[in-house]
């Protein structure tokens, strides 16, 4: 067989050694080969670290004795940075070392489709390594310096864990399953939903089978699990319910969806509709089997039957599980954050395409040679993708350290760019954040931005930033503006919020965002400056979350031909 099929061994197969190679490991090596290609094409387009990645270094450098604080001040659990922590005490922070770090958990994902798809008797998982492997939101973020790559390896060896545990159950297998789950729930949040899922589905087959104390056993992990993230659930979540969501834009209801499907279609066109037939036909054969319809069910094996109750109950209350957690987050998410669901998806498409093989195996050799055919095309489809540069900050900060002098002044916006820019810049300038969050004892200064700087007025929280400028500009020193610069047209105000939260626009920190910045460039439009773009380095495919412009604004008394002068305008001040 080159397909392993679901409850077959490998003394089934009874090729020549040499066909054996041709026709079942060369064409995984292919496909093997393609992912760590990507991995290592990603890993060396990353480039510097990007805010994410730096607070999570920043964290992972805590003192010790603010333990609690390290693992409860990160929108990740506690895995992740016990892992980073411990791999800084052994190799430095640098973005050489902790890049490697990143690359490593990216490429142990590989491993790691492989031995849980082995647990469910599938020899090597086709569909999972094409559809979920060449992912180019895996690839990128699941190899970032972040726990993302970590929660979806701990997600794969949980639920490859549970189904063995379910069919060959014994006191050391319940002892790994434990570790599993708590490896799963403490390196993702979103982990713990899809623990549940896995649960009570193998639960359920249990019931099925009149093992009542199989499925207690599964109630008892689960609860165990539960109890080792009551600490999050009693600190973290209000922590970030009260600070961190009212100062974001109220999330639509659909927006969540668009974002995944922005994500799925990531992988290219081709990927997108192949993934849509195969989970197609793994769909379909599960509906004919629920049904009854299967002519060989006489032959069917138990554990297709204990896949046919299993898949429905993990597939639908995990996904109802994860869009709930991302309904309730109510901020944002992005690419990163779906990552979970895809690898849900992965794996029950995988399942049901062998539920479909084990009825129709002449087919197998076809279903080889078109994974492979679809690896190439979306290998090529993808390669672009993942040539991603995860921020141009740490470009900026370099060329600024060389070209301001002191007196000068750098100004970067929006104020979490600073996380970034804080790290490379090494410049005699002075720089500042607009307005100045104290994210270097915060980290992410949201707890700060709620609490001390929207609710003032917005003129009077950037007023000591708004007074190094002034005074930057009238000594004669230039400004170099990181970030987005709309220059106002003559005789238009600012916008002018109040205190947080303004009647219009509540909490919204991008209204804020933009009153601030709107307010500085009407002070500096106010001293008659000439504002130029820099020319800065440009790679292909950055990071939108990260790709800053830069400008350089001069208080000039003549109007240069070759620049654009702006007049001074009477803006109250």
């Amino acid at each position: 067989m080159l397909h392993g099929s679901i409850g077959m061994t490998e003394s089934t197969t009874a090729l020549p050694p040499s066909e054996y190679r041709v026709r079942q490991v060369l064409p995984q090596l292919l496909v093997v080969g393609a992912l760590v290609a990507l991995r290592l094409i990603a890993y060396s387009s990353a480039g510097g670290l990007w805010r994410d990645e730096v607070h999570s270094v920043n964290v992972a450098t805590m003192p010790a004795n603010d333990l609690f604080f390290v693992l409860t001040n990160d929108s990740l659990p506690m895995c992740w940075q016990s892992l980073l922590r411990s791999w800084i005490a052994l190799f430095g922070n640098t973005d050489a070392s902790v890049r490697v770090l990143g690359l490593l958990i990216g490429l142990a994902t590989i491993p790691a489709m492989w031995w849980s798809a082995r647990q469910f008797g599938i020899r090597f998982p086709w569909w999972m390594m094409v559809l979920l492997g060449l992912d180019p939101s895996l690839i990128v973020f699941g190899g970032e310096v972040r726990g993302y790559g970590l929660g979806i390896i701990g997600f794969l060896i949980m639920i490859g864990t549970a189904w063995r545990t379910l069919q060959h159950p014994s006191a050391w297998g319940w002892f790994e399953l434990t570790i599993a789950s708590l490896f799963a729930v403490q390196s993702l949040f979103t982990n713990c939903f899809l623990l549940a899922a896995a649960f009570i589905a193998c639960g359920l087959v249990a019931v099925r089978q009149g093992r009542f104390r199989v499925c207690l056993g599964f109630m008892l992990i689960g609860l165990l699990a539960a109890a080792s993230m009551v600490p999050y659930a009693l600190y973290v979540a209000p922590r970030l319910t009260r600070v961190v969501s009212p100062v974001h834009d109220p999330t639509p209801l659909f927006l969540p969806w668009k974002i995944f499907v922005a994500t799925y279609k990531w992988g290219g066109t081709f990927r997108f509709l192949l993934w849509l037939v195969i989970g197609g036909v793994g769909f379909i054969e599960l509906l004919r089997r629920i049904s009854g319809r299967n002519a060989n069910r006489s032959e069917e094996s138990t554990i297709d039957r204990d896949l046919v109750a299993f898949l429905p109950a993990f597939f639908w209350i995990g996904t109802f599980g994860f869009w709930f957690y991302m309904r309730y987050l109510g901020v944002q998410t992005a690419h990163w954050y779906h990552i979970p669901w895809l690898a849900l998806l992965a794996l029950t498409t995988e399942l049901g395409m062998g539920l479909w093989l084990r009825h129709h195996p002449q087919r197998q050799p076809l279903i080889v040679g078109l994974a492979c055919c679809a690896c190439i095309i979306i290998a090529c489809e993808v390669t672009p993708r993942v040539r991603y540069r995860l921020t141009t900050t740490d470009l900026i900060a370099r060329d600024l350290s060389k070209v301001a002098r002191s007196g000068d002044l750098v100004v970067v916006t929006p104020w979490y760019v600073g996380i970034t820019f804080g790290r490379y810049y090494q410049g005699d300038a002075d720089w500042t954040n607009l307005p100045n969050v104290d994210y270097i004892d915060h980290h992410l200064g949201c707890e700060e931005m709620k609490e001390k700087v929207m609710p003032l007025p917005a003129v009077v929280a950037i007023e000591k930033e708004l007074q190094k400028i002034e005074s930057t500009l009238a000594r004669g020193g230039k400004v170099w503006w990181v970030g987005p610069m709309k220059r106002l047209p003559a005789g238009q105000p600012p916008l002018m919020l109040g205190g947080a939260p303004d009647p219009k626009y509540g909490w919204r920190e991008s209204a804020y965002m933009s009153s601030w910045q709107q307010i500085a460039i009407a002070r500096m439009q106010s001293m008659g400056v000439t504002i130029r773009e820099r020319t800065t380095p440009e790679p292909r495919g950055v990071n939108p979350c990260e790709n800053s412009s830069v400008f350089v604004v001069e208080r000039v008394p003549q109007r240069p031909s070759s620049e654009l002068s702006i007049k001074p305008t009477d803006l109250p001040r």
